[in-house]
């Protein structure tokens, strides 16, 4: 593919076995198809076409509409008396345009599994909590349930794209080339299929690195990647990220099938993670906002008890004698009544317990044990915790 970036997957393949199955029937349909050329070639006695004989990408229904005139041409010009010939043409006829049939229908029904599954897989990570949740989850849809061997996700800012993490089914060893470049950002040259993908907001084909105008470093040269697809990642007017798949180390070239899966799955992962970061900022300004309120109350009720309470241990203003501090605090003679919850809290904070690990050991936040705290100091009248627990142990 074009780029990668290190990380391997412990969960299991979820449409490994309909992957498995429609590979099979493409390798299949490979090998018919390969045979049925040659044997066109023999009959017409025709030069072998150069993708025979190389790993070039060829366009079936292209070549088989190529041969298919061939034939007809041939048995145009092929003697009536010559039925040998007629025959093995006209069978060849036959069996290309059963072919051509057999390729349309096993295209169509591979592209609408596809997207099938990337409906499902776009279901699911539309249930992830996070941001950072969808991103450690995408590359793992694209790999093992929508058909790609290999694919990575990028960042992108006005100086380039940055890989960031990659997923794919090769041994560990062959993906060590990679640490080099993970978190490296990678120019966006002008007529690179990346920057064409970013103007355009649409993915790119690239069906044949040899002659195409990629970044080689990292591509072709590291990643040897000989045909892939990008498509962008795309939020509100900006392109946030890329997304690039192929099938290394299969010799399988990326068609337009692939362009078709990895867009539809771009499009709604921008979707996803655009709804998934509104709703971090939402719940962020919600904790925000309650924290402020919670501050607000105590500080209110603080306000509250100093006017309303006389601390123990002075006179009031209004008494005829000086006010001075008595020479020990008087306890309360009110009788203390605590909640159930509140002598809990009691309880450990005469064990010298901390508000922490008061929590922890009642199972309720912080913010509550400070509450309950306020509230036993302001019952016994104690001006911190330290008269309160004493005061409590001269009532056991």
């Amino acid at each position: 593919m074009s780029v990668l970036i290190g990380g391997e997957s412990s969960r299991a393949a979820g449409s490994a076995r309909a992957r498995t199955e429609w590979l099979s029937k493409q390798a299949e349909f490979s090998q018919g198809f390969s045979t049925l050329c040659e044997q066109v070639v023999d009959v017409l006695g025709v030069e072998r076409p150069a993708w025979l004989e190389s790993d070039s990408p060829a366009r079936v229904a292209e070549v088989i509409a190529d041969f298919s005139r061939l034939c007809a041409l041939r048995l145009r010009a092929v003697s009536s008396s010559d039925t040998e010939t007629e025959r093995q043409v006209c069978v060849l006829l036959l069996r290309l345009q059963q072919l051509a049939m057999d390729w349309y229908l096993f295209e169509t029904g591979v592209r609408s599994q596809r997207l099938a599954d990337c409906a499902v897989s776009l279901n699911r990570l539309r249930s992830m909590p996070t941001t950072a949740a969808l991103i450690d989850n995408a590359c793992h849809e694209l790999v093992f349930r929508l058909g790609f061997r290999r694919a990575v996700l990028s960042t992108v800012d006005a100086g380039g794209w940055t890989p960031l993490i990659l997923l794919d089914q090769t041994d560990v060893a062959d993906r060590a080339w990679f640490s080099a470049w993970q978190n490296q950002k990678v120019p966006l040259m002008p007529t690179t299929p990346e920057a064409v993908s970013l103007s355009r907001r649409q993915p790119s084909l690239i069906q044949d690195t040899a002659d195409a105008p990629v970044y080689r470093p990292l591509i072709v040269q590291a990643g040897q990647s000989r045909s892939y697809v990008v498509a962008p990642l795309v939020q509100g007017s900006d392109v946030m990220g890329f997304l690039h798949t192929d099938h290394y180390p299969e010799t399988t070239r990326v068609d337009e099938a692939d362009r078709d899966v990895l867009w539809a799955f771009a499009d709604g992962f921008s979707h996803i993670y655009q709804r998934a970061a509104l709703m971090e900022n939402l719940r962020e300004q919600r904790d925000n906002i309650r924290d402020l309120l919670i501050n607000t109350v105590d500080q209110i009720e603080d306000l509250c008890d100093m006017s309303v309470e006389t601390p123990a241990g002075f006179h009031d203003m209004s008494s005829d004698g000086p006010r001075q501090a008595e020479s020990s605090p008087v306890h309360s003679p009110r009788r203390v009544e605590l909640t159930e919850r509140e002598s809990e809290v009691l309880r450990l904070m005469i064990t010298g317990a901390s508000n922490h690990e008061i929590a922890d050991q009642l199972v309720i936040t912080e913010g509550t044990v400070k509450s309950h705290v306020k509230h036993i100091l302001r019952k016994y009248g104690a001006v911190n915790r330290a008269q309160a627990i004493a005061w409590a142990l001269q009532d056991a």
